[in-house]
């Protein structure tokens, strides 16, 4: 099922030795050591994790019928985690035991029972209380009931007495599912089962942590499967992987934290629509979570460090711009982001989340800092900014990758690394090219790490990018192709807004800003206005809309040349909406063969505060049909004719409220996605309200076949008629 690699040399030390070597997974049919609730042994405690990475579904020939024509798919992945040294036992590296597990889902045959009008058990309306959320000493934690939840105030923070419990109460021990269904031995005496022992490798190791890591190979079988995992004995969790030739079920979300300026009490902290995630995951189970940039926000580092913050408040250009980027500050970064992360990741229903649903990522600003990449050039060259781009790269790889930056494409086939260096982050830009089964390829632009005022990524990065696509997707295999994209490239135009705050007429405002008057109109890192970053990350600003529209066509030639759908996900914008291409009206081409028809769905925020209702408004006034090109139009489907409450809207385009998306195959290529939109702000239950859109697969057919059979619908109806009469 799997090679594991076996950590060598490892000493009951502070921190292990890092030599490693290959070892086949060991596997056990019948003797099995059960994980005990008392906890990880030998002891464990958990900085952070466990944390599920997903990098693909591998197709390979069969090992065991050289000749067949029937292919092996290998679910590919890793899970992590990091311990503090100081309270871990470290004669044995931390080992994994791992099996598969066939079973029913629990609350869908209870749900197609109940009789219309009728209220669903406790268990079934929110089926995630009584569930086991990992300890950091490897014990049980029980989600409570979200009745029993004080509303509108910020759970997350509280280990044990937050959103989980330390013991079962009654109605948690009603509503959970039987913990017996996890251990094999428990289920029944007479079937015999495949344990695999997995010995976790020592990837890396600082501050009195070691971050540990266990790599995963899994034949997908017949039918969708659970993986029961443990680590050290300790309580134990699963994940789900398809079934061979089954298209995955995926859950996409952004924006996954507050603001520096937000309040999380009033929105019940970030842990509602998280809530809603994983009922729906025990009702359908996800295979993956993607994350589409602002997985953190650790714009906090600007007013928890000591160095840092003071370079940030320095209101002279020149001294503030060659002003080295000294060891001391580089110490207190990387000790705020490696304490941050380690935070976040395991906090509350999110962390939750990371142990049960694999996770593939790409990052956008906030996982850096507010704005990185477009800022101008003289302050992003700056020692300072260049030396905080490095810290931030070195934890993004780390905790969203369960990578080092050292790795490659030969050891990690799903990466693509850019062509060159970026000119701020001086690391190899990291996309991913990977497949979600057989018929849906995925393809996550990293548009951070080359990006600047006046490019996103460089052009022989574009040829890379381009070059894997057009390599790794074969005509009538694959059938759907989705892009993430950190930011929207369908979306309502916000120039007007740009190229006011770029004029020259308001140039006594920026004066009074870098002079530390009007405060928080100006952002602390160049004194311009706090609002610019954001509209010069848009695709559509004017330093990009070239290398946009550009980008468009390139997807239009692969569409057309692959016969495969293209949809493209994006966030950052915190609101629900759907943008399109598509060939324009006049060239008479149905849906289903228009290689220009790309929906851009956006989901953003799952956490973080949704723009006023007004703002919305305004940006929707700037919606109308564009034109890419004479044969390419885009602009908004209308989506939201009603609000969550049932109520009708006048901004059909835009909803303003925190949401998350889930796309499933269907139709063997096609998606239908589902942007799921809270229901009521500040309620623990985070229930949402589900809009649903469809996109077929393409039948993409040359020009003038499309021209002959345009005549032939034409001709139709008229013959039809002709016969009729005779």
């Amino acid at each position: 099922m799997s090679r594991a690699c076996e950590a060598q040399d490892i000493r009951p030390a502070e921190v292990p030795d890092s030599k490693t070597a290959d070892k086949q997974a060991e596997v056990f049919e019948e003797s099995y050591d059960s994980p005990r609730q008392a906890g990880f042994q030998p002891p464990l405690y958990l900085k952070c994790g466990p944390l599920l990475r997903f990098t693909g579904i591998d197709r390979k020939p069969r090992m065991d019928e050289p000749l067949s024509r029937d292919v092996m798919e290998i679910w590919e992945g890793s899970v992590m985690v990091v311990t503090v040294d100081a309270m871990s036992t470290y004669m044995k590296p931390p080992t994994l035991w791992l099996f598969k597990q066939t079973v029913d889902l629990q609350t869908s045959e209870a749900q197609k029972s109940a009789p219309s009008g009728h209220q669903l058990a406790a268990e079934f309306a929110d089926p995630l209380t009584g569930q086991i959320k990992m300890s950091r000493f490897g014990k049980p934690l029980y989600v409570k009931p979200v009745g029993s939840l004080q509303e509108r105030r910020d759970l997350s923070c509280d280990d044990n007495n937050g959103l989980f419990e330390t013991t079962e109460d009654n109605q948690t021990a009603t509503t959970s599912s039987n913990v017996a269904d996890l251990y094999p031995e428990k289920r029944d005496n007479n079937q015999r089962h495949e344990v695999y022992k997995i010995i976790g490798t020592h990837l890396h190791a600082e501050r009195g942590l070691t971050f540990w890591k266990f790599k995963l190979e899994i034949p997908l079988g017949p039918r969708e499967t659970r993986i029961i995992y443990h680590i050290n004995h300790g309580t134990t969790t699963s994940f789900w992987i398809p079934a061979k030739g089954q298209g995955m079920n995926v859950m996409f979300q952004s924006c996954n934290g507050f603001s520096l300026s937000v309040d999380p009490d009033p929105y019940s902290g970030p842990d509602p629509l998280w809530r809603d995630v994983l009922n729906a995951h025990q009702k359908r189970p996800f295979h993956l979570m993607i994350g589409g940039g602002d997985q953190i926000y650790n714009d906090a580092c600007r007013v928890q460090t000591r160095y840092f913050k003071k370079w940030t408040g320095m209101k002279k250009p020149r001294p503030k711009q060659s002003l080295s980027f000294s060891a001391e500050m580089q110490e207190e970064l990387e000790d705020f982001y490696l304490a941050h992360y380690s935070s976040w990741f395991s906090r509350g229903l999110f962390g939750m989340a990371n142990s049960q649903i694999p996770m593939i990522n790409i990052w956008d600003d906030h996982d850096i800092i507010d704005g990185y990449g477009s800022y101008p050039h003289n302050t992003m060259a700056t020692p300072v900014f260049k030396g905080l781009g490095a810290v931030a790269f070195k934890y993004y790889m780390l905790f969203q990758h369960q990578s080092v930056p050292e790795e490659t494409e030969q050891e990690e086939q799903s990466w693509l690394l850019g062509a060159e260096p970026g000119p701020y982050i001086e690391e190899f830009s990291r996309s991913i090219f990977t497949f979600l089964g057989s018929r849906v390829a995925f393809l996550g632009l990293d548009c951070r790490t080359e990006r600047t005022r006046n490019q996103i990524l460089c052009q022989n990065t574009w040829d890379l990018v381009l070059g894997r696509c057009k390599e790794k997707i074969v005509k009538g295999e694959v059938k759907h192709l989705i892009v993430l994209l950190g930011v929207p490239i369908a979306y309502p135009r916000l120039n007007f807004l740009e190229n006011a705050l770029t004029s020259k007429a308001i140039e006594p405002l920026k004066a009074l800003g870098r002079m530390g008057i009007l405060g928080n109109l100006f952002n602390k890192f160049d004194s311009g206005f706090e609002i610019l970053d954001d509209l010069e990350d848009h695709w559509t600003a004017k330093h990009h809309k070239l290398e946009r529209n550009w980008f468009i066509r390139q997807l239009q030639d692969l569409a057309a040349a692959k016969s495969v759908r293209i949809t493209i996900l994006g966030g950052d914008v915190h609101l629900a909406a759907v943008g399109q291409f598509y060939s324009n009206r006049k060239l008479g081409i149905p849906q289903v063969h228009d290689h220009r028809y790309m929906v851009n769905i956006i989901s953003s925020a799952i956490v973080n505060r949704p723009p006023a209702t007004m703002l919305a408004n305004l940006i929707n006034r700037r919606n109308k049909v564009h034109h890419l090109d004479k044969e390419t139009d885009e602009d908004m489907v209308s989506m939201f004719q009603r609000d969550v409450d049932g109520k009708s809207r006048r901004n059909t385009h835009l909803l303003p409220r925190r949401n998350w998306c889930s796309l499933l195959e269907h139709n063997r290529g096609g998606l239908k996605i589902c942007i799921n939109v809270e229901k009521v702000q500040g309620n623990p239950a985070g229930t949402s309200v589900e809009y649903s859109f469809f996109i077929p697969t393409l039948d993409y057919r040359e020009p003038r076949k499309l021209i002959k059979e345009r005549l032939k619908w034409r001709r139709w109806p008229f013959l039809g008629h002709s016969a009729e009469k005779r």
